[in-house]
């Protein structure tokens, strides 16, 4: 019998339905007392277009191109999947909601070349071809915690 789900079922299933009601996200402390936290001394992991950054306030970043990015706006990047400083740190499940980083677009440009060499031995067959990536620089401003 399980209350959770409200009649007479297999074991596995209330167990799935009692952690449906996880939290948001969890915190951890840490035994250190620091003085008055700055904001500079916030760090976060973001995801942007699919790939995961840790960055602190300054950080330059370089991820693939954001076509809805123009440059010198500000940018709010509200996929923060951790939060954390000397103090604590915030692992969301799986973003911590209400914090968000904020990062002013630098430049979009091209990345550094890549050469791509084929070849067929005793054939006298060479090809050379060359790649570019588009990439978006991102400078982070600030990071705004959950309790601002």
């Amino acid at each position: 019998m399980c209350p959770a789900v409200g009649g007479a079922v297999d074991a596995h299933l209330c167990v799935r339905a009692a952690s449906d009601a996880l939290p948001k996200f969890s915190v951890v402390d840490h035994p250190v007392t620091a003085d008055a936290i700055k904001p500079e001394d916030y760090f976060a992991v973001v995801k942007l277009a699919g790939t995961q950054y840790k960055v602190t306030q300054g950080d330059v970043v370089i991820t693939e191109k954001i076509k809805e990015a123009k440059v010198g706006e500000i940018m709010d990047i509200d996929e923060v999947l951790l939060l954390g400083n000397v103090n604590q740190t915030i692992v969301g499940r799986p973003i911590v909601e209400g914090a968000k980083v904020r990062a002013r677009v630098e430049e979009q440009t091209l990345d550094a070349k890549i050469d791509i060499f084929k070849k067929k031995r005793r054939k006298n067959y060479r090809r050379w071809n060359g790649f570019r990536r588009q990439v978006t620089v991102l400078r982070v401003t600030d990071i705004v915690p959950i309790n601002a």
